[in-house]
């Protein structure tokens, strides 16, 4: 099978013919196996581009219009950013439980905070500036005419503001007329509001505090809650409206001496969406630097052989993919998420390498087959290039398919445009790009300008000298290669992977868990500086959660009741006080209140049946004082005649933890008391920030399932395509090598396991395949000893490799200088994937090759030569004169 003909060197050279007496060794069954498969993939896809370059405008007019169709789909395209939805799998109990409370307890209730810092706001002046504070924001209206009293959800008869000054109800003259005193007497003695009949402690107002004893006598900062009632659709519209003016007031408010933070339930979209569509613009800067570099790359600084046509196909078709992918992904029915919008960029990575490899092959190509008709040499082209492409391709597809088996729908769904755009991608490499290609030879063998095409350039033109020489080719011939292949240098390089496979092994072990909601808003937005504030001044807040009830026995249940209280309180995980139980508030109103409950309860105040027990429980939560606060948390049911309890629920308060690890031990020993007292049908636990801690729960397990089921999916693939077990062996290694790098070095940078890395870490499982894959299927090409094939395969596939994680990195460069959690993420783990991944690919792997690397396929025929000359001075009398050799360093004569 093998050719005996001339070949050039990456600079244009010939490499001389191999040797006709080549002894050959008889292959075993699995050799043949694996020939039969290269076989196959190189004839086919030599079939296709002969094929494609015969019928480039008919080639790129099929493409267009397929795509396009596919594109119709993005009628359907939907969006969703419910983070309660897209990130807890559809099919938990968790989800079940949430859907229940919703239709039974729907979240209605909007808020705006302030915190207000001063040096001291126990002193009188400063609370009545406090005061003043608080009047500016009730006294809001917005653009519909709604001011705060017309959307405030009330308590008492009165709009609900929990605060400080609520000890004085908010009434002018009585905070002005404070003294120290005074102020100082009612902070520590107050224990029930005297607006809202509630419970009021001073430590959930008053932050920074300073103390006598257990007398507080000054406090740094105050926390005002103002809240809304958004109950219907009406209402949340006039809420937000509102939220909006009162943050713009908040931003203008000066008192002196005061400091005002401020947030709203509004701000959590503003703010932190925000900060991903700024640093969208920064990828958008991104794309164009890009651009930029494919203009430079793909051609030659000359006014023939400048390629800005074909520069332009390749972003045409990145663009393309991605209609593909939405169209696709859109008619099938899958929602558009907030992680997407990193898509456009994964699949820029992934195509311009792909493309590199593409004009790559071409500069490979030999006197012989350059000096075939053009339809032919791109078969030639695409026979070199095609199994390259298809092996990157595939196990891209395959890592994302195996991501999209997640349970997680947001992750499902992100992995499953990213498979489509990846088979577009592919497609489009091969047929349009290609037919865009052929077109651009064409232009450039007539002689045409490559930015007037219609101009065309006289028969003597000559291209300056410059233009043709690669330099980066003769830098690898000359410089990198001799010195890689050294063998201090070979020790040195596998000594130093070694220590970095070592350290991050431990850095890999060390990686914790850990997630901040905070981490979504920018460092330079009010919603970033009220939380840091509210951590420094009131850090006690923790999740808020309940015990729900539902189908239950309550008035045989007081044993049960009575534990399930002492547990909660008793609990390592929940702060003390925090316990609100209706069932405990109403047995001690029971036994202090005989006479309200006279002929209804036994000797020990308990009612006598269950019929009293709920008419007691009525009369208690919606008539007395202590009882009326516990009246959302029961619900009655009286259309069958009798008053019935339905649902209640007990509320409590977890600590603050300091990481996601503390906080889903936290719920699941929560959980495990409540189960151990009653059945999931009966009671169960649910937060909403319970939703984020069951993903940080399923999140790293999925993300060790997804690792393991992708290596050995990439390692398949790459044995089946690259058709060497040894070889697949060195590029699965390497791959699997930059994985634990790029985790270990996550540690050290303080970064962690979440959702953010977790799909940054099943991008990088796609794009550390290809630095690798390519030099493994290149090298296997090339007969000779090791060491000369590692400098063919350096020579040939080291420029586009190296370009693919260049344009790669300055895709994303600009993030750096992101304010979104989310890009700042995506640009330290990318920037990790592309050096390490460009380190394996280009240095450790080359080392390894020279080494221990795997004879080349039995059709391989291309051999490196030491001595070819650099200046391609020797070739200005080639016979190629007339067409557009790449890969030749000459000086070219169009038409001549």
């Amino acid at each position: 099978m093998t050719r005996q003909q001339e070949k050039p060197s990456m600079n244009g050279t010939t490499n001389g013919h191999i040797p006709a007496s080549k002894e050959e060794k008889k292959p075993n069954i699995l050799q043949r196996v694996a020939n039969g498969i290269i076989w196959f993939f190189e004839t086919g896809f030599e079939k296709i581009g002969t094929f494609m370059a015969t019928h480039p405008w008919k080639t790129i007019l099929t493409a267009t219009v397929i795509v396009g169709l596919f594109c119709i789909g993005n009628i359907k395209f939907g969006e969703n950013e419910d983070n309660s939805v897209i990130w807890v799998p559809s099919d938990s109990e968790l989800m079940e439980h949430k859907k229940y409370v919703d239709s039974v307890y729907p979240s209605t209730t909007r808020f705006f905070y302030l915190i207000l810092v001063a040096n001291n706001v126990m002193d009188p002046t400063t609370m009545y500036s406090i005061y003043n504070i608080y009047d500016n924001i009730t006294a809001v209206t917005s653009d519909s005419g709604n001011d705060y009293s017309s959307i405030c959800f009330k308590s008492n008869g009165n709009c609900l503001v929990t605060s400080v000054l609520e000890l004085w109800s908010y009434n002018s003259a009585t905070i002005g007329g404070l003294n120290a005193a005074t102020i100082q007497s009612d902070v520590n003695t107050i224990t029930t509001s005297p607006m809202y009949s509630s419970p009021w402690e001073a430590t959930k107002y008053l932050g920074g505090r300073t103390t006598s004893g257990s007398t507080i006598t000054g406090a740094k900062a105050a926390y005002i809650t103002f809240y809304i009632d958004g109950t219907n659709e009406n209402n949340k519209t006039a809420a937000i409206d509102w939220e909006k003016k009162a943050v713009e007031k908040a931003k203008s408010l000066q008192e002196a001496g005061i400091q005002v933070y401020y947030f709203a339930t509004v701000s959590r979209s503003e703010e932190g969406g925000g900060a991903i569509l700024k640093d969208v613009t920064l990828l958008t800067i991104g794309y164009f630097l890009v651009i930029l570099y494919l203009f430079i790359v793909f051609g030659r600084l000359n006014c023939v052989e400048q390629r800005i046509g074909l520069s332009m196909a390749g972003i045409i078709v990145i663009g393309m993919s991605i209609g593909f992918s939405f169209g696709l992904s859109s008619a099938a029915g899958w929602d558009y998420g907030p992680l997407h919008s990193i898509l456009p960029f994964l699949l820029l990575g992934i195509g311009v390498d792909d493309m590199f490899v593409i004009v790559g092959s071409y500069q490979s190509l030999s006197h012989h087959e350059l000096s075939l008709p053009l339809p032919q040499r791109m078969g030639k082209l695409l026979r070199h290039a095609g199994v390259s492409i298809l092996v990157t391709s595939v196990t891209d597809i395959l890592a994302f398919g195996i991501g999209a088996t997640t349970s997680l729908p947001a992750l499902k769904s992100f992995c499953i445009f990213s498979c489509i755009g990846i088979l577009g991608l592919f497609g489009l490499s091969t047929t349009f790009f290609l037919a865009a290609f052929t077109l651009d030879i064409m232009r450039t063998e007539q002689g045409r300008n490559a930015c007037i095409c219609c101009y065309k350039h006289k028969p003597d033109y000559k291209p300056n000298n410059c233009s043709q020489r690669n330099l980066f080719n003769i830098f690898l011939r000359k410089c990198y290669t001799p010195v890689l292949l050294k063998l201090p240098v070979k020790i040195v390089v596998v000594v130093i992977s070694v220590a970095l496979l070592g350290l991050n092994i431990y850095g890999f072990y060390s990686l914790k868990q850990d997630y901040n909601e905070n981490w979504f808003f920018p460092t330079d937005s009010y919603a970033y500086e009220f939380y840091e504030k509210k951590d420094d001044y009131f850090p006690g807040g923790g999740a808020r959660a309940a015990v729900y009830c539902r189908n239950i026995d309550y008035f045989n249940g007081k044993a049960r009741f009575d534990n399930l209280y002492m547990q909660l309180n008793s609990s390592q995980y929940i702060a003390t006080g925090s316990v609100d139980s209706w069932f405990h508030s109403y047995t001690a109103w029971l036994g202090t209140n005989p006479a309200a409950a006279s002929g209804k309860v036994d000797a020990s105040l308990y009612p006598t049946n269950e019929a009293n027990f709920v008419d007691l429980l009525y009369t208690f939560v919606t008539t007395e004082a202590t009882g009326m606060r516990h009246a959302r948390e029961v619900i009655f049911d009286s259309s069958s005649g009798t008053r019935d309890i339905t649902t209640t629920y007990i509320s409590y308060q977890h600590l603050t933890f300091s990481t996601a690890s503390e906080e889903i031990v936290a719920m699941e020993a929560t959980e495990a008391s409540v189960n151990g007292i009653f059945s999931e049908s009966e009671c169960f636990t649910y937060g909403r920030l319970y939703l984020q801690w069951y993903t940080n729960k399923v999140i790293k397990i999925e993300l060790f399932r997804n690792l393991g089921l992708a290596a050995a999916c990439v390692f398949v693939v790459t044995l089946i395509l690259i058709a060497n077990l040894w070889t697949s062996i060195l590029v699965f290694s390497c791959v699997i090598m930059t994985l634990v790098d790029v985790a270990g070095i996550m540690h050290f940078w303080g970064l962690s396991i979440n959702i953010v890395s977790c799909i940054n870490f099943v991008i990088a499982i796609g794009l550390a395949v290809d630095y690798s894959a390519h030099i493994g299927h290149c090298f296997m090409t090339f007969v000779g000893d090791r060491n000369e094939r590692v400098r063919a395969t350096l020579v040939e596939m080291g420029n586009p490799v190296f370009s693919g994680g260049f344009s790669t990195f300055l895709a994303f460069i600009l993030l750096a200088a992101g304010k979104s959690y989310v890009f700042i993420t995506f640009f330290q783990i990318f920037l990790l994937v592309v050096i390490f991944g460009l380190f394996h690919g280009l240095v450790y792997l080359p080392v390894l090759l020279s080494w221990i690397g795997p004879s080349a396929y039995t059709s391989a025929d291309r051999r490196y030569k030491a001595d070819d000359p650099e200046s391609g001075e020797d070739n200005k009398e080639s016979k190629l004169q007339g067409h557009d050799n790449l890969a030749m360093k000459t000086t070219v004569s169009v038409n001549k």
